[in-house]
């Protein structure tokens, strides 16, 4: 298929567009002006610089017989949150992309949400990213669209919450830890998130569903900052931190640093963490198979 892959350029973005060449699409990549072009394998005239804001590019980006799109663009919780950014990012620049993407005739669409986008999210990515789902699943005909909603993802690179947290833990003592870290996580592994992606695209039984999408392994959040620290080969302790200390804590770093190590989506996304059931994703997705946490953090750290 010839693909465009929005936010191309970020941890996500960049393994979705290798997966898909590695599976023979014909791949364009969309990208953000100032992003680093070393990260999308691709030459210049398969790249549009663009932006969720810029209605033009969003159209450039679906023209010439596009027939489907990954959509994997965000504003994200790694970051201060920003209300009004979050809001032209996630739901106004989705729906904008939607609209220029019906107009150009493309016929599938994936929407790469999040596990935070649930009625019962506090945090402001939650919210934006649910707000967009909930427009997606307002729409009939062209494009048809599948919505994937990843757990925490991990993977190689300098990119990502997991590799912000391991650049954090070399510098501290400790492992810092939202609450008492019994909530039951799903980490998967970035090029397993694509590769869901890629399998939605290739299965008509996913047009108009939602999937959870999650690692082999479910864990305690615990086990896998464990896991973690003992893959990246450091020797440190669990400290917990109550979680009304954790968000006071969040909101002063954000009130000072643009991109504090801590935000209150962070500790607010870990306090509603909800349950990743994801028997029906392995049963529409046919031939995906998410990896163990195991085999995942040595990939990772290899």
């Amino acid at each position: 298929m010839k693909i465009l892959i929005t936010g191309a350029a970020g941890f996500l973005g960049a393994a979705a567009v290798k997966r898909a060449l590695g599976a023979g699409h014909d791949v364009r990549a969309m990208i953000r002006q100032g992003s680093p072009r070393g990260r999308v394998e691709l030459p210049d005239d398969k790249i549009v610089v663009a932006d969720m804001g810029d209605r033009e590019g969003l159209a450039r980006a679906v023209a010439g017989g596009i027939e489907a799109v990954i959509h994997c663009a965000a504003t994200t919780s790694q970051s201060a949150p920003d209300e009004a950014l979050s809001r032209k990012v996630n739901v106004e620049g989705t729906r904008a992309l939607y609209e220029a993407a019906r107009a150009a005739g493309v016929k599938r669409w994936i929407q790469i949400s999040s596990m935070s986008a649930h009625p019962g999210s506090t945090t402001v990515y939650g919210r934006t990213k649910l707000a967009a789902d909930e427009y997606l699943r307002a729409q009939t005909g062209l494009p048809a669209w599948t919505i994937l909603r990843p757990s925490l993802i991990y993977g190689p690179g300098s990119r990502g919450l997991v590799a912000k947290t391991v650049q954090l833990l070399q510098k501290l003592p400790v492992v810092p830890m939202i609450g008492p870290g019994r909530e039951l996580i799903r980490p998967v592994y970035v090029d397993d998130v694509a590769e869901a992606a890629l399998a939605a695209l290739r299965n008509d039984a996913t047009i108009g569903k939602t999937y959870m999408i999650g690692g082999a392994d479910e864990i305690e959040l615990n086990v896998f900052m464990k896991e973690l620290v003992k893959a990246r080969g450091l020797k440190r302790p669990l400290f917990h931190l109550p979680v009304p200390l954790a968000l006071v804590m969040a909101r002063a770093m954000s009130v000072v640093l643009k991109n504090p190590p801590i935000t209150p989506d962070n500790v607010l996304g870990v306090s509603e963490a909800v349950r990743v059931e994801q028997a029906a994703a392995e049963k529409d997705l046919a031939g995906w198979k998410p990896m163990g946490l195991e085999e995942g953090l040595k990939k990772t750290f290899e």
